[in-house]
């Protein structure tokens, strides 16, 4: 199992008259722990150990934005803070009438047939951001029980959790972080799985078996270009559902899927975020 850090580095954004979805954007391409929105700010995590580097990629991404630059401040943080901060904010929500996310320190006596409990770690996911929405609601229209499914970006869990409780058969998790492994087996005790899934720690954009029937894609834009090309030269191409990909970014992923000859066969939309469900 792998050791969390004590500490964090904490990047605080204040939002602006800046393009703020494009920055967290760029921000989610670095190695981003992950990142907390709020109403009028946002916060990214990384490694404390790789605090020059961020430092150096956060100066060059802030002069994108010459006209009115994003304004930030760092701060070194202990790793309970981010817990104690989490369990302050973090409500019960109900994502669709049959899907609802919960924090895993309260009763939840909802009826919803899809029910996930959450607890923060290193992977930060919590479903609340609209990538993670998007998806969760692509699944639940094609996802049919039985189905095998590969959770591409695995973060916390939370997709394969959904996965298996809308009855699919069998769920391959990857993610290319190391540090997500204890978050997502602890999630997975959580919410009382313990088998029909695998963790698989690498990078599915270069590697895997890709004979599922269907693919769920949580991931940046780069590396869902990537996965999308290594899909694209298999002989069976199964169900896909991008998401993670900003509206700004929708034409060119959409032209490379049909570049390759593939389908596009659904397509939603939350504030500058895009889903797609390709085959």
């Amino acid at each position: 199992m792998n050791r969390t850090p004590d500490k964090w580095l904490k990047y605080h954004f204040q939002k602006g008259d800046y393009d703020h979805e494009s920055l967290m954007a760029l921000i989610g391409d670095l190695p981003c722990l992950g990142m907390i929105e709020q109403e009028k700010s946002f916060d990214a995590f990384f490694n404390l150990s790789e605090s020059e580097t961020i430092s150096k990629k956060i100066r060059e991404i802030t002069e994108l934005f010459p006209g009115s630059p994003p304004h930030y401040e760092t701060e070194i943080i202990a790793n309970q803070d981010w817990h104690l901060n989490w369990q302050k904010h973090f409500k019960p929500f109900q994502l669709s009438p049959n899907i609802a996310i919960y924090p895993y320190w309260k009763t939840y006596k909802g009826s919803e047939a899809v029910r996930i409990a959450i607890k923060p770690g290193m992977a930060f996911g919590t479903g609340t951001h609209p990538t993670t929405k998007l998806t969760l609601l692509m699944m639940e229209k094609h996802l049919k029980p039985g189905m095998t499914v590969l959770d591409a970006g695995c973060g916390t869990g939370i997709l394969t959790i959904a996965a298996l409780k809308m009855g699919a058969k069998f769920v391959q998790a990857w993610d290319i972080d190391p540090f997500v492994e204890d978050n997502f087996r602890e999630h997975m005790e959580l919410n009382h799985i313990h088998d029909r899934y695998s963790l698989t720690i690498g990078d599915i954009t270069k590697n895997g078996d890709l004979s599922v029937d269907l693919i769920v894609s949580n991931i940046e834009r780069k590396p869902n270009l990537a996965l999308l090309a290594n899909i694209q030269s298999h002989g069976k191409r199964p169900l896909c559902i991008f998401s993670g990909i900003l509206k700004d970014e929708y034409d060119i992923f959409k032209m490379n899927v049909l570049n390759y000859r593939l389908i596009l066969d659904d397509e939603i939309f939350q504030d500058d975020w895009a889903a797609l469900a390709v085959r």
